[in-house]
């Protein structure tokens, strides 16, 4: 995927850049370790070595594993121009002033003078330090530079033993920047709006209509909106057994068809994509009981009736600006239903769902069949679902281009 250059400074949460290695490697980039002296006390160099299979780079003076030809004193632009995007985390308050004004006198703050590719930088340090009025205009003026991305600490325990503004930011928000960093901004300026997981139709206090959906692909897909640049990503969330970051993504629950409905029809028309990721109930429980029901020897019926159809209506309602995207769990080899429905309720794009041991609610994998209105047909194939998130966006991003 990506060459990411990783500057780990002095910080006690340089302990967490093993982590995070493993982390962008298992997202499939190649990781190249730049190692301040400070940095050095707080974490092994022969630690990432090992991880990264290739050696830490510590000194300005050329290496042979920068790069760079033998004798030439220029590593630091050789390893500018060979990465994808420098990300330097943690950042110390030290780091930050001296990238803000532009000393260059190790490698770290020689390769971010160099380097015109984009520029990740996750501050770690204690709230005081953090919140210091020096700090602060550091971070501004860094943030100016268009090609630099400040990634906001986390909130939480610090070295210290307080708690507060100041840790490092979550992984998964580190590796979900760098990948977005380097992705094509298929989705910039766009608001998307995207319903998920399972809803559940209450019959007495304890008892509920529902379904196997998990919220995995919906959280996949909220993901590569962000990574393909979409301005905000909004998720009206049924239940789901994943979590969507609240940093990222901007969360709304709605644990009923009615209350999505509802949640739906307030917020759809700030918003250019609407996506339909939910498994929402067909039907309700015609009577509900205050409490719990209590079990007898007796047999027992419950009527159901017909909840609202949230896509049918988005179809009848719909902006002229805005795309509209759901989805059709069927039985394998129903493509044609999957396609009346999408006709039936007037939907931009419909993603056929085959159900299969290996694709549908639960399953960490799926298979996808688009179809779209001009008579578009793209097959993605059995794939984790992330990376199936990020080929269906895509694919209609490029297939929408050039339209309302």
């Amino acid at each position: 995927m990506a060459h990411v250059l990783l500057g780990v400074t002095g910080s006690i949460a340089a302990y967490k850049a093993p982590l995070l290695v493993r982390a962008l490697q298992k997202a499939g980039h190649e990781v190249t370790v730049i190692l301040t002296r400070a940095a050095a006390e707080f974490v092994a160099p022969l630690t990432l070595e090992v991880l990264t299979r290739r050696p830490v780079l510590r000194e300005i003076w050329t290496t042979p594993e920068s790069g760079a030809s033998p004798g030439e004193w220029t590593q630091h632009i050789a390893l500018a121009k060979r990465a994808d995007v420098l990300l330097i985390a943690p950042a110390t308050a030290h780091t930050l002033a001296r990238l803000a004004q532009g000393f260059c006198d190790d490698l770290l703050s020689a390769i971010f003078l160099a380097t015109r590719k984009p520029v990740l930088i996750a501050p770690a340090m204690e709230t005081e330090m953090y919140r210091h009025p020096a700090t602060q205009a550091n971070l501004e003026r860094l943030r100016r530079l268009p090609h630099v991305t400040i990634i906001p600490p986390g909130k939480g325990f610090l070295a210290s033993g307080s708690e507060g503004v100041g840790r490092l930011a979550s992984l998964y928000r580190i590796r979900l920047a760098v990948e977005s960093a380097v992705a094509e901004p298929l989705l910039k300026g766009k608001k998307v709006l995207l319903t998920a997981g399972a809803t559940r139709e209450p019959w007495d206090a304890v008892r509920f209509l529902s379904n196997g959906s998990t919220g995995q692909m919906a959280r996949a897909l909220a993901e590569a909106a962000y990574i393909l640049g979409a301005e905000t990503v909004h998720v009206l969330s049924a239940y789901t057994e994943v979590r969507f970051h609240k940093g990222l993504f901007q969360v709304t629950f709605a644990p009923t068809a009615q209350a999505l409905f509802e949640a739906f029809q307030a917020y759809y028309a700030e918003y250019d994509w609407l996506i339909f990721a939910a498994a929402v109930s067909d039907y309700t429980f015609a009577e509900s009981w205050p409490g719990k029901h209590k079990k007898t020897s007796e047999g027992l019926s419950l009527a159901l009736v017909p909840t609202p159809d949230i896509l049918a209506w988005a179809g009848e309602h719909k902006k002229p600006h805005q795309l509209l995207i759901g989805f059709a769990l069927e039985e394998a080899g129903q493509e044609a239903l999957a396609e009346e429905k999408r006709r039936r309720k007037k939907a931009d794009w419909i993603a056929f769902n085959p159900i299969t041991p290996r694709t549908g609610m639960g399953s960490p994998t799926n298979v996808l069949v688009l179809l779209g209105p001009r008579g578009e047909r793209r097959e993605l194939p059995l794939a984790p679902k992330g990376q199936l998130a990020r080929e269906m966006l895509t694919f209609i991003a490029h297939a929408s281009a050039g339209q309302p």
